[in-house]
Formats: structure tokens, sequence, C-alpha cells
């Protein structure tokens, strides 16, 4: 495995370092910034990439896209993330609608909804997760009945990242109730106007994720991604896609998080203590742990392999890696994080309280261990 960057690809990281470093010199640090000030310059991040054609890095030329392997979106998205670049607001469209429906949709739904998405107007979330299914996401219970001309659907989603900015939705629909739950699935590229939106309050504040609920919401037979009863297949192309494009994000945050720690110390004058040199040796393995992991992952995907239970490993020490650290940085505070009107003080709580979500979005903590216990250990499953 090599570690360096090819010619090709060293060019490439330059000709982003620098374009992001002209693109990113009026961004204000997003650490300081409230969840509705986080979404304005989200929102222009994402306008600043279309107008820039930094949009659709790995798309096929021919739809409206650069033509770049994946490997060029991950460094790209690495040294967006180094900056501390705001997430652009419709990275669920660039980096996963777009992708899966090149995959698997007709001429026609390309047409329809591919020029919107580079374009930065339309916006899309991802309705998978439900009530009580959210990792097991096989068991999912939201039905499309058919109707003339289309589906009718019912039912609920939760978790849904930025469904209040979203104006399409891809869909998982059980659309056969009698056939074995992994064949009953349908992926539909929805239209949220019909959809009730409510925001889920997190315990630092904000309201990110939502809920959806679906009564009689109307899809058409043409927004059908990839045939009836084939949702399962292209639901899993959509979760590649998210593996391959966050790859080298995560061990960039976890990375940051350690380094936060490391200032803390020094302003309170502990950097030197070994107690804390020990613990912030084995959180910054942990984090080059997370690089290499992210590294052999991408280069697996680049091979033309499928990333196996490995990622569910590499999920799991990266969410302790930020958990730990922010816990740390809270701990190294002159009040240990009973008060926060020392400097940073309020924005270290903040960090540490939403990286409680690490260990259950993108698949619980339990969820991972038992990945791992039966397809690595060869354990009988626990449920």
């Amino acid at each position: 495995m090599d570690f360096d960057d090819s010619d090709t690809d060293l060019a490439f990281r330059r000709e982003a370092d620098g374009w992001l470093d002209e693109a990113l010199r009026d961004v204000p640090d997003q650490e300081d910034l409230t969840q509705e000030q986080r979404e304005h310059w989200s929102r222009v991040w994402q306008d600043r990439l279309c107008a820039g054609n930094w949009a659709g890095l790995s798309w096929p030329a021919e739809h409206g896209g650069r033509g770049l392997d994946s490997l060029a979106q991950a460094i790209f998205n690495e040294e967006a993330a180094v900056r501390g670049a705001p997430y652009p607001l419709n990275g669920v469209g660039m980096m996963l609608a777009g992708p899966t429906i090149i995959a698997h949709g007709t001429r026609e739904q390309q047409a329809r909804h591919l020029p919107g998405i580079l374009r930065g107007d339309e916006y899309w979330c991802q309705g998978f997760s439900e009530p009580g299914s959210g990792s097991d996401l096989a068991s999912l219970r939201t039905a499309a009945t058919k109707v003339d001309g289309g589906w009718l659907v019912n039912g609920s989603k939760i978790w849904t990242s930025n469904a209040h900015n979203a104006s399409k939705c891809l869909l998982l629909a059980r659309t056969d109730a009698a056939a074995p739950k992994h064949q009953g699935i349908s992926y539909l590229l929805a239209p949220m106007d019909r959809f009730t939106v409510r925001s889920l309050v997190m315990i630092n504040g904000d309201t990110e994720f939502n809920e959806m609920f679906l009564d009689d919401v109307f899809v058409p037979d043409e927004d059908v991604l990839g045939g009836v009863g084939n949702g399962w297949k292209v639901a899993l192309t959509t979760l590649a896609f998210e593996r391959g494009s966050m790859a080298l994000n995560l061990w960039v945050w976890a990375r940051q998080a350690v380094d936060r720690v490391i200032d803390v110390a020094v302003e309170r004058g502990v950097a030197g203590d070994s107690a804390f040199l020990d613990t912030v040796g084995q959180l910054q393995c942990d984090a080059e742990a997370v690089r290499i992991g992210s590294m052999r992952m991408l280069g697996e995907t680049q091979a033309g392999g499928v990333p196996g239970p490995e990622t569910s490993a590499l999920k799991s020490l990266w969410a302790g890696v930020v958990q730990n650290a922010n816990r740390l940085a809270v701990q190294l505070d002159e009040s240990g994080g009973v008060l926060l009107d020392g400097p940073g003080a309020a924005a270290r709580m903040r960090r540490y309280l939403r990286a409680r979500a690490h260990t259950i979005e993108g698949g619980t903590e339990e969820v991972q261990k038992s990945i791992l216990a039966e397809r690595v250990l060869n354990l009988p499953r626990s449920r």
C-alpha cells in the first residue's frame, strides 16, 4: 500500500489547496458560530463549490462533472476539512444522490435531477433510518402502495440530516410486504413538498437532525430508482459512496480533536504532566490508526474491492477518539466543565455534547460491535 500521493494526485491536491485558500479567505471559524450562522455559511460554501466547478468532482463529464476518480473527491474533502471549511449544505446531493442516480438511474432521471444538484438549486436529504429500525435498515416499515401512475407512501423517518433545508429525499420504502425483508424494498426519489418535517433538539441545543412524517405522499413511477423491489441493492450503492467520500475526513476530524486537547493543556500549563502525556499519546495513536485505516479502505475501493467489516472497526475507533478527546478537553478546563465562562469553555462543552452522537449516528456502537463479532470473530448472531 502506497501512502504517498501519485504525481497526478499531488498536482490535484495543489490545485485544490490554491482554490480553497482563496475561497475560504472570508469564511469565519465555524466553531464560533450558531447553528443558523453555520447553515448560512454552508449555503454560501455550496454556492462557491458549484460556481467554481468543485461540485461533482468524480461525476462523469457527460453528466456535468469533472470525470475524476473517487480519490480526488476524498483528497478535496480532506483538504477542506483541514482548513475547517463549512460542510456544504447539499453534501447529500453531491456525494450520495448524484452518484447513485448516475449508477442506477435512467437517462430521463439523470437529465431531470443531476443538473439541479450541480447548480446547487436542488437540495437532498437521506430518508433511510426509522424509529425502531435505525441501524437495522432492512426492517423498515414505511410502506408504498401502488396507485395509478405511482405510489402512495406512508410512514416516518428519523435522524434525517438537513431535511429542513431539502427539497428532495432519497427514500427507502417497502413496496412488497410479502417479500423477504431485503427484497421488498424500493428506492424512491421523493419530492418533499408533502413531507411533515420536525426538528429534533440535540443535547447541545442544535437541531440539525429531523424526524419526517409521510401521509399519502405521492411518488410517480418515473421516480423509482433502480426498479421496483431493488431498493436494497441501490441503498448499498449509496452507503458505499458515503464511505468513500468521507474516508479521509474521519482522520482529519480525529486529529483536530486531539490537537485541541493539546492546546487546552498548554493553556492550563499541564502539557508536561505524565498522566496527560500518556492519555494524549494513546489518543494520537488512535487518530493515526484512523488515518491508516481510512487510506486502506480508500485504496481497497480504488482497486475495485468492496470494504468489509473493517469499516465498522474504523467508525468505532474514530468515534472513540473524538469523544474521548472532547471529554478530556472539558475536564482540563479550570472548573472541570462545571462552569462555562472561561475562554473557549462553552465551545468545548458544545463539541463534547455533540460528540455523544458519534456512537449513535451512522450505525450504533452496539451494531458495529455485532458486525465485528459475527463477521470477523465468527461468533453467533446476538439478535
